[in-house]
């Protein structure tokens, strides 16, 4: 196989493999969009923050997880 062979082979792998990564990035962004689904009650939440523009600080997560789930 001469060197001119070789490296058209190459080109045309690392094309291919470029091909893999992207469709690899697509897969694990949806996968992703579904693991990470927001809750409609934080959805809620975040529109009503969003609409008000008020923007309160808590001192845990749990603090805001209850406000949210009115727990």
């Amino acid at each position: 196989m001469s060197e001119a062979q070789i490296l058209h082979k190459i080109s045309n792998d690392i094309e291919f493999l470029k091909d893999q990564m992207l469709n690899l990035e697509k897969d694990i962004s949806e996968i992703n969009a579904d693991l990470h689904r927001l809750r409609p009650e934080y959805r809620e939440k975040v529109e009503k923050i969003l609409e008000e523009g008020v923007f309160e600080t808590y001192t845990s997560f749990d603090d805001l997880r209850r406000e949210i789930e009115d727990v």
